[in-house]
């Protein structure tokens, strides 16, 4: 690979170690004051998650995202921007419990009424 085919190492969508999940899921945030926040779950893997959010979660906060079947799963902001945010889990979800949980997310998939 050569310099202009490489990532921008910059560029936090290329920094997965995994492939994500495209999933279109309306759930809740909470921060560590207790805090909670309308998102809108984009793509997730058993690492981490992107969302849409209506406000501006900073870089490094520790949140807890509300999964089917999994109920709050703890994580930790890794980029803020323009409205979406990247996390990872604090701890890998197991594979047996991150197919029942897709499996249940997709059949809740819905439109999300933000921009």
């Amino acid at each position: 690979m050569n310099e202009a085919e490489k990532p921008a190492i910059d560029d936090p969508l290329q920094q997965r170690r995994v492939p994500r999940d495209e999933v279109a899921l309306p759930t809740r945030m909470t921060d560590g004051d207790g805090r909670s926040a309308d998102i809108l779950l984009v793509n997730i893997s058993p690492l981490g998650f992107m969302a849409r959010e209506s406000g501006a979660t900073p870089k490094g906060a520790v949140v807890k995202l509300a999964l089917p079947r999994l109920g709050d799963v703890e994580a930790r902001i890794v980029w803020s921007l323009g409205g979406r945010v990247g996390a990872e889990f604090s701890k890998p979800i197991d594979a047996y419990a991150y197919a029942a949980m897709l499996n249940a997310t997709r059949s809740r998939r819905q439109r999300w009424p933000m921009g």
